[in-house]
């Protein structure tokens, strides 16, 4: 389907998103299989594009999969897919929403398979917690970074002083160049002018071990992590947060002295964390 339709199939959307194959054939093989949800199932996959019941909907969904069982959790993406293209589609088009920035925004799916894949050796889906802000379209994927229009006092920095706010989130494979990190700030401010006027004017926040204060010692001066960091002014740190072991290393829960050397990133910080340094998070707003 080349978008014009009103809804999409689960398959149609794994197809738009680039899922790998062998996850695709499991989605088909749950789809061919007539798996059906109980009414308050049903009604929580609907429930998870409500910006208003998509926390308890999630939990609703959640807990009906787990009696039947979900190891690898693709059960759930099916019904994620599903809600994203029985409901959350067509909000995108009948708020005049390219559908380009759907299949981009969409991808989260692709890439949180993909990353688990990384760090476990296996297809497979965890991000069920995180991705009812996709399906509600409350978070848009716009060039290299996210930003999600937050709402909800668990999404809002409480150094924020406010209730709502422009988060702005870093996806594992977006580019930290200058000038594409220009144009998705860029392209976040035309956008909220024309779909979402009530939230210009925001104040944008970012939480992440990207703007942990550790990283000067870390990264060279021409680092573009370091260049994204400075455009925020950085409120508050949580040097413990354990971010790091997710992000830099894959989620590897070795101990320090045993984390993987790769990259020159996970050299130095595997050393400055050896040294008893701390990398934690840093909450900023945008300058």
């Amino acid at each position: 389907m080349d978008g014009r339709g009103e809804v999409l199939t689960v398959l149609e959307v794994a197809g738009r998103i680039g899922l790998a194959e062998p996850v695709i054939a499991e989605l088909r093989r749950i789809d061919e299989s007539g798996e059906t949800l109980s009414a308050n199932g049903v009604e929580a996959v609907r429930g998870l594009t409500d910006p208003r019941r998509r926390v308890e909907s999630w939990k609703t969904l959640k807990a009906e999969l787990a009696g039947g069982g979900d190891p690898n959790g693709l059960r759930i993406l099916y019904w994620m897919l599903y809600a994203a293209g029985r409901y959350t589609f067509p909000e995108y088009r009948r708020l005049g929403i390219p559908v380009s920035i759907f299949d981009a925004t969409m991808g989260c799916f692709t890439r949180f398979v993909g990353e688990h894949r990384v760090s476990y050796g296996r297809y497979g889906f965890d991000r069920d917690f995180w991705t009812y802000r996709e399906l509600s379209a409350r978070l848009f994927r716009l060039g290299s970074l996210e930003f999600e229009l937050a709402y909800d006092t668990a999404d809002v920095p409480a150094v924020a002083g406010s209730s709502r706010v422009i988060n702005v989130h870093i996806p594992s494979d977006a580019s930290l160049d200058p000038a594409q990190c220009d144009r998705s700030f860029a392209e976040s401010h035309s956008f909220l002018t024309r779909f979402f006027p009530d939230w210009t004017g925001l104040p944008y926040w970012c939480e992440s071990w990207l703007l942990s204060p550790a990283l000067e010692r870390l990264l060279p001066e021409g680092s573009h992590i370091l260049a994204f960091q400075r455009r925020f002014d950085i409120r508050e740190t949580d040097p413990d947060a354990p971010d790091w072991r997710e992000w830099v290393f894959q989620r590897c829960g070795a101990p320090i002295a045993e984390l993987p050397e790769r990259t020159s990133l996970q050299r130095n910080m595997k050393r400055f964390l050896l040294d008893g340094g701390k990398v934690g998070i840093g909450i900023g707003c945008l300058k």
